[in-house]
């Protein structure tokens, strides 16, 4: 179902988003799809409503899926970064991070995002070369024929979001994890099929690797136990 949350110019506020979480949560969304960030500055005490709205969509039985952020930063944003979020940095057509892709600690996975690669010796990277494709979006025309601000190729981890949040629903629908999986089986599964990248095993630049939607709807693939938490930062003093 989609919920409008930001205005026109693509801008919005804490409170307005976690009214469309909880009103998503409420309707019986089992996947929520938030391809937004806030600045970086902006910690959990900012928005204590939006994260309480999380927490009730998870209570409810949602899964949540963000985006890390686009500053290259080595800090995912949030809401990526709360408690019961699948945080989604970005990578481009070559299977590199993308060079504006935020990574550290507490992102989960990656997904194509468009845009050139980080200047990485990681394989397939190629910093020197040309960009890989963007990401083809189609946008939502609204009432007097007013467009989001967005053109139809973009790039970002808000673009690998969806990616993230498909696999997640395509993992509900073929019923791999039984008929009504939890939020927390949904983001092993998607963790534990991820394709490898960068160091072995988790790492802070791609998580623990770029979602395969193949191999996570795959039932002759066997249920895994739950990995371990992701590791995490907090703004605790």
């Amino acid at each position: 179902m989609p919920v409008k949350v930001l205005d026109n110019k693509g801008e919005g506020d804490a409170s307005d988003i976690a009214k469309g979480v909880r009103f998503a949560a409420k309707h019986g969304a089992k996947i929520i799809n938030l391809s937004l960030e806030f600045p970086l500055m902006v910690t959990a005490v900012d928005i204590p409503q939006l994260l309480d709205a999380i927490e009730y969509a998870n209570r409810k039985g949602a899964v949540v899926v963000a985006a890390a952020g686009n500053e290259a930063d080595r800090t995912v944003a949030y809401p990526a970064r709360a408690d019961h979020v699948i945080s989604v940095g970005s990578t481009t057509e070559h299977g590199c991070l993308s060079s504006f892709s935020n990574q550290g600690s507490g992102l989960d996975v990656v997904a194509p995002g468009g845009g050139p690669d980080a200047y990485l010796t990681d394989p397939g990277c190629l910093p020197m070369g040309p960009d890989g494709r963007n990401i083809a979006q189609l946008t939502i025309i609204g009432t007097k024929r007013t467009r989001f601000g967005i053109p139809s190729g973009y790039e970002g981890t808000s673009m690998a979001v969806p990616h993230v949040s498909a696999t997640a629903a395509l993992i509900v629908a073929g019923g791999v994890l039984g008929a009504n999986p939890t939020p927390t089986q949904i983001q092993y599964r998607l963790e534990t099929t991820a394709r490898d990248l960068g160091q072995p095993g988790y790492d802070t630049r791609y998580g623990y690797g770029l979602v395969d939607a193949g191999a996570a709807t795959n039932p002759a693939i066997p249920v895994t136990d739950p990995a371990p938490p992701t590791p995490a930062t907090t703004d605790a003093p």
